[in-house]
């Protein structure tokens, strides 16, 4: 029930209120890949960069497929429309890590190789953000390996 609601929330892009119902699925220990995968949203949209990014990292240790395979329509995943929104102020804000690391993760739900580009930017702003270096070393291990792929068929 209580996910529901949240999810409720998250369609209705209140991610505030998605994310205090959230938080609750969390503390009754109901978390599942699907609530982690909304929180990390709500955690951008709400300003909270820091736990996106531990969020997102606890996330692709457990199942990065799960992150990169996100279909924005049946998963009702509001990044494509996001991404145009933040990098509509690019041209006018300040490329501060927060901002940089949002985009980042918001774009790995569509892109990776546009999310390993924003990670590397705020990595640049902050090298020694753990959270960043060990997200950034695990997409472009993924990088890697797609490449591979590539060059095998």
């Amino acid at each position: 029930m209580t996910e529901m609601l949240g999810n409720q929330f998250f369609m209705a892009r209140k991610y505030e209120d998605a994310l205090r119902i959230f938080e609750k699925c969390k503390e009754k220990g109901e978390l599942n890949k699907n609530i982690m995968r909304k929180m990390v949203v709500c955690y951008t949209q709400t300003g909270k960069i820091q736990e996106a990014a531990k969020m997102l990292l606890t996330l692709i240790n457990e199942d990065l497929d799960f992150v990169l395979n996100t279909d924005p329509v049946k998963d009702d995943c509001p990044c494509s429309e996001l991404v145009k929104e933040y990098e509509s102020r690019l041209q006018i804000s300040v490329e501060s890590f927060d901002f940089l690391t949002s985009l980042g993760i918001l774009w790995l739900y569509c892109d990776l190789n546009k999310s390993v580009c924003y990670f590397k930017k705020a990595s640049e702003i902050y090298p020694d953000n753990s959270i960043v270096n060990s997200i950034l070393s695990k997409l472009m291990s993924r990088q890697t390996l797609s490449e591979k792929e590539l060059n095998n068929n």
